[in-house]
């Protein structure tokens, strides 16, 4: 496993900083069109028609994605939280060292390959 040095730690919480900032912008955009929408439909006719269902659709789709990227938030400040706490990189389930290679591609990861294969494959049998 390779040492996570002060630079590399510096470049992945750069990195993280910036998917924060670029993840609540995303949000706050989606929260602006969600209103607006409200504000749209509030004019048209009660009865359902195609586009009305397919609007539904974007809408639930939508929302998802903007869980999706909640939860990312969520994950990229708990990771940047670890980092001032002094345990980022640190497995959570066993304590061992995660991968700098791992860090690099996943910087919000909390498990190391190994429990996060255990983590996933328990919640797939549940």
């Amino acid at each position: 496993m390779s040492t996570i040095t002060k630079t590399h730690l510096q470049a992945l919480k750069t990195h993280l900083q910036q998917r924060a900032q670029q993840l609540q912008q995303e949000l706050d955009t989606a929260r602006s069109e969600q209103a607006q929408s409200v504000l749209d439909t509030e004019d048209l006719p009660p009865e359902p028609d195609a586009n009305q269902s397919r609007d539904t659709s974007d809408r639930e789709v939508r929302h998802a994605e903007q869980m999706r990227d909640q939860q990312e938030l969520k994950d990229v400040r708990a990771a940047l939280q670890r980092m001032e706490d002094g345990s980022y990189g640190e497995c959570m389930d066993c304590g061992k060292g995660i991968a700098l290679a791992r860090l690099q591609a996943f910087p919000s990861a909390k498990r190391c390959i190994a429990c996060q294969t255990l983590h996933e494959d328990k919640k797939r049998r549940a």
